[in-house]
């Protein structure tokens, strides 16, 4: 009798062990399942980021090329080559889709000469922005609570476009001229235009205070190559901390993309009078 206790006991232990086994292997399936599931998630973050950047980019090239002949002064390229603007940085929010004051979706034009800043750095020893504009409203950036890129109200994006002053291979005066052009009545003359996109995701960082997102969209440039917000330590200059770094030391999913444009302006000489 006793030896059969004792059997009774020595199965019950083993069960406990395989439930225990079992259970450990089912809590690492689902560990596994869950990296699994943000490592997918994060790849599509990236590419629905990546794409509504490009979205960006196509709207901003058909706006300056419907424009280029009647309006060439109210398109952000239009305006960034403008005298004085060169090295300074325009920008903008790409907002198809707003909330407006009555919690309904609207559409948005893609430019507004009402709507944007032309703004330098705060100080060559400061990351920040300047407090102040050079033109336009300091607070034409985007708000993550009201101005979306796409209409489900999931992603944000600021577009900015600078004349670089970097150096760069110069071109001839002529390299681009379309061939048969009577050189002795265009002058052609080529620009380039550096445009710098930020898509960033607010809903898929919930633990990010939006002030913070906000600040960041505001209180920083975001190109780093122009000469007045690289690093030169020869001068005691810092580098700028971008809206791209800002947002991803906060842990908000952000996606940047950076393109370069040849722009020829060409302008035909008056006639000289006799």
């Amino acid at each position: 009798m006793k030896k059969y206790l004792y059997e009774r006991g020595s199965t019950l232990i083993v069960v406990l062990i395989l439930l225990v086994l079992i259970s450990v292997i089912g809590l690492y399936a689902m560990r596994h399942s869950i990296l699994n599931l943000k490592l997918a998630t994060n790849a599509q973050v990236q590419t629905m980021l990546m794409q509504t950047t490009d979205v960006a980019l196509d709207h901003l090239e058909k706006h300056f090329n419907d424009n280029e002949q009647v309006g060439f002064s109210t398109t952000p390229i239009g305006q960034v080559l403008l005298d004085g603007n060169q090295g300074k940085e325009l920008q903008f929010c790409f907002k198809p889709t707003e909330i407006d004051s009555d919690d309904e979706l609207t559409d948005s034009v893609f430019f507004s000469l009402r709507d944007f800043r032309i703004i330098t750095r705060k100080a060559k020893d400061d990351i920040e922005a300047a407090t102040s504009v050079e033109s336009g409203s300091y607070d034409a950036t985007c708000d993550p609570t009201t101005m979306f890129s796409i209409s489900r109200k999931a992603l944000v994006t600021q577009v900015a476009v600078v004349n670089p002053d970097d150096p760069t291979v110069e071109l001839g005066r002529f390299a681009l001229t379309t061939k048969k052009t009577d050189l002795k009545d265009v002058n052609i003359e080529t620009k380039r235009v550096r445009v710098t996109v930020t898509s960033l995701a607010p809903a898929l960082a919930p633990s990010v205070d939006i002030d913070d997102m906000q600040d960041c969209l505001q209180q920083r440039m975001m190109d780093e190559k122009t000469l007045k917000n690289m690093e030169i330590t020869t001068e005691g200059q810092v580098k700028v901390q971008t809206v791209h770094e800002c947002l991803n030391n906060l842990g908000v999913p952000v996606n940047t993309q950076v393109s370069e444009y040849i722009v020829n302006l060409a302008e035909t000489r008056s006639p000289v009078a006799e």
